[in-house]
């Protein structure tokens, strides 16, 4: 057990350094790899799934307070990982989620120069400003995050392209926050040249 445990935790420090580059990420991210028995999965070069988790992801003007992503079936080279240098890792596909927090998108509109806030509440955003308060809208598709207020005026944000392999795909309004929901592309991970 004292062993499985030893190369797990060798397997994730190196797996996170890798994903920081190939994501993009500012900050290593934590890793938490899910194969049971750990020692064989990780001997075959094949691993059921791993959870990658990293926070305060920035893109543009917009900061994601935390991104979590499943990685699913992940296959990568024993040797690599061992040696501590890592160069892909193959993924089947997975998903995430992206937590944006109210504080946040009201800093990005300041940033934007628009003297407005905006108010998450279950399934709703208020558009408030000095003239009173609107009801606004929140979406998310390839283009990024778009706010639309009244009249239709808009801006749109650019999300974390998180290597290009994550495509946004929906969100959900809460008290104070909005969850973005993403679909991770299988294919290979490569360390940027």
């Amino acid at each position: 057990i004292g062993a499985d445990l030893f190369v797990k935790t060798l397997a994730e420090r190196a797996v996170a350094t890798e994903l920081t580059s190939e994501l993009e990420l500012e900050e290593t991210p934590d890793v938490a790899i899910d194969s049971f028995p750990f020692l064989v999965a990780f001997f075959r070069g094949q691993l059921d799934s791993m959870t990658i988790t990293s926070n305060d992801v920035a893109a543009g003007r917009l900061n994601l307070a935390e991104v979590i992503l499943t990685l699913d079936y992940t296959t990568f080279d024993t040797g690599d990982v061992l040696s501590g240098d890592v160069d892909q890792i193959s993924i089947s596909g997975g998903d995430g989620e992206g937590m944006l927090e109210e504080a946040d998108l009201n800093q990005a509109l300041r940033d934007e120069g628009i003297r407005a806030r905006a108010r998450l509440s279950p399934g709703t955003v208020s558009i408030e400003s000095d003239a009173g308060s609107v009801e606004g809208q929140l979406d998310v598709d390839e283009d990024g995050l778009t706010v639309t207020g009244p009249g239709g005026i808009s801006v749109t944000f650019q999300l974390p392209s998180l290597g290009g392999r994550v495509t946004f795909d929906d969100l959900e309004i809460n008290d104070g926050e909005a969850t973005l929901f993403m679909d991770v592309a299988p294919g290979l991970l490569r360390r940027p040249d």
